[in-house]
């Protein structure tokens, strides 16, 4: 990948589609735009890294697999899986094999009673924890081997849209016409600068702040507790999979890099979210990131166990608040993908999830558009309703994650009903994809982007839906001081125990429990129970998963 050069004019021929940023979701379009012969310009100032970054590809790995299928870019399905990507592209990748949640009391030990590990069904595929760095630096060498003109190093002083198009004004003096723009810069989008689309403040209920870096020598946790070593034995090994450490008002993830060959990571991304109705920005002032850091987890004796001889690798990264909007994410030849078309919270990167499935809805639109020459606001107009809705819906996800922070037991509530909806809510992209393979229609792939309650865990669904409403109504008024915690706990509980839809083989009606697994046995039960008293909405997807599980993935 070149910088601008002697051999590029000042201005050169229009191009079809002028991408603006590097980052996943930018070298993901321009990969899939220029398999399909559109002649597509990336513009990517190669300056550090947008933050927040998404790393962990809990849903982003099924989506490389679609957007690999549907647009016929097979070097995009070697993201779906660690095996690809430790053999084909770089050997720092995570393999996630558990989700452990870690509830921590100031000035205690942590107490093994307050926890909770989510493994997926055992022969399913680990999905993978994407090393930003190398995956995005990969992304862009595809569309750039796929005829993408790719610049890096120069900055997009001036993005000016106009009836045929958009004018893009470079730092080297050179500008850029294409009959379309995408930003996927990030907030400091200079799209959303010049047509003054910034929400301010942003319409989010979630406000957070995050600290965040790459670090070695993190201490294994299982370690840290090896004297109380029967109280922490659990299914999957600590450091096959994240940790997310838990605490009134804050949360810390762990995800660990090279962890594929049973053994410990060799780096891990560390990044503390805190609240800042809790945590005020006021806290903060005349110290590091990685002094606040360090005063954090110090008031956790585990943490700091855990953390004390850990080294950062890289600067730190801090934000002032996470939360970021736009007032409109589609205009007149232009759209805004990826952060900057907004961005709520680092839970569980909800957000790189968002990011690719507004590709994959986008880019049909402009495949359609070079063709027929049609760049109408009227065709991209259900972009920006879809963006919307899923970021809208993750904040709603995110906001009642923080306020369940209040205490153990409503963390481990909440966690059971989105473990309902994501145990269900990959099924109906799943079946799609299956159909796209077996029939070469994507039918129901563009049927999934209308349906109701669309950005959720679960879309589609009536009766998930009021189950994830109803949670989220009850942590707001336990954050609102109106409803004791444990009384909220007790009462989501209840709902899902009442729930038709889930299954009593998933086990999520005991608020005891500290692990969840798919066994065969479970497998067994949720067989029987598709053809005993499934709803008929419920168990062709529960079908559906069967048949993945046992296809191993």
């Amino acid at each position: 990948m070149n910088t601008r050069d002697p051999e590029h004019p000042q201005e050169q021929a229009p191009r079809d589609v002028a991408i603006l940023g590097g980052s996943i979701a930018a070298a993901t379009l321009a990969a899939v735009l220029a398999a399909n012969q559109v002649q597509v310009t990336v513009v990517d100032e190669a300056g550090p890294p947008p933050f927040p970054q998404g790393e962990m590809g809990v849903h982003a790995a099924g989506l490389f697999r679609i957007l690999a299928e549907r647009y016929q870019v097979p070097e995009l399905a070697r993201l779906s899986t660690v095996k690809d990507i430790h053999e084909h592209i770089t050997e720092t990748v995570g393999a996630e094999h558990c989700h452990s949640f870690v509830y921590h009391r100031e000035g205690r030990p942590q107490d093994p009673s307050e926890l909770i590990q989510i493994c997926p069904p055992k022969g399913a595929p680990p999905e993978p924890h994407f090393y930003r760095p190398d995956i995005d630096a990969h992304l862009l060498r595809v569309a750039q081997n796929r005829g993408a003109d790719v610049r890096r190093g120069i900055k997009v002083t001036a993005a000016v849209p106009d009836a045929d198009g958009v004018l893009v004004s470079l730092s080297d003096g050179s500008r850029l016409r294409a009959r379309y723009l995408v930003d996927a810069t990030g907030p400091g989008s200079p799209l959303v600068a010049g047509l003054g689309l910034r929400e301010e403040p942003a319409r989010f209920t979630t406000a957070t702040r995050t600290l965040t870096t790459h670090m070695t020598r993190v201490r294994p946790f299982a370690e840290v507790v090896a004297d109380r070593a029967a109280a922490y034995k659990a299914p999957m090994p600590w450091a096959r999979g994240s940790m997310h450490h838990l605490t009134d008002g804050a949360y810390l993830s762990v995800l660990p890099f090279g962890n594929y060959r049973d053994r410990a990571p060799d780096m891990v991304s560390v990044g503390l979210t805190l609240d800042t109705g809790r945590f005020p920005a006021g806290d903060r002032a005349g110290h590091t990131a990685e002094a606040r850091f360090r005063a954090f987890v110090a008031r956790f004796p585990t943490l700091a166990a855990q953390f004390e001889d850990a080294v950062a690798e890289h600067p730190w990264l801090s934000t002032e608040r996470n939360q970021y909007a736009v007032s409109r994410t589609v205009g007149n030849r232009w759209c805004l993908i990826g952060d900057a078309a907004g961005y709520v919270d680092p839970f569980i990167s909800r957000g790189l999830g968002i990011a690719l499935e507004t590709v994959n809805v986008l880019a049909r639109r402009l495949l359609d558009a070079v063709a027929d020459g049609d760049f109408s606001l009227e065709r991209f107009a259900p972009v920006d309703d879809f963006t919307r809705c899923h970021l809208d819906a993750n904040d709603e996800l995110a906001a009642m994650v923080h306020a369940s922070l209040r205490d153990p037991a409503l963390v481990k509530s909440v966690l059971f009903v989105l473990e309902v909806g994501f145990r269900f809510g990959g099924f109906p992209l799943l079946t799609a994809y299956s159909e796209l393979r077996s029939t070469g229609s994507d039918a129901a792939l563009r049927a999934l982007e209308t349906v109701p309650y669309r950005g959720h865990v679960f879309a589609g669904h009536e009766g998930y839906h009021r189950l994830f409403a109803a949670t989220g109504a009850t942590c707001a008024a336990v954050a609102a001081g109106e409803l004791d915690p444990r009384t909220a706990s007790e009462r989501i509980f209840r709902s899902v125990r009442e729930a038709e839809f889930v299954p009593a083989a998933f086990k999520l009606n005991d608020p005891a429990a500290r692990f969840l697994q798919i066994t065969p046995v479970t497998l067994l039960r949720l067989a029987l129970w598709t053809v005993r008293g499934a709803p008929r909405d419920i168990a062709p997807l529960i079908r559906t998963g069967i048949k993945t599980v046992l296809r191993g993935g």
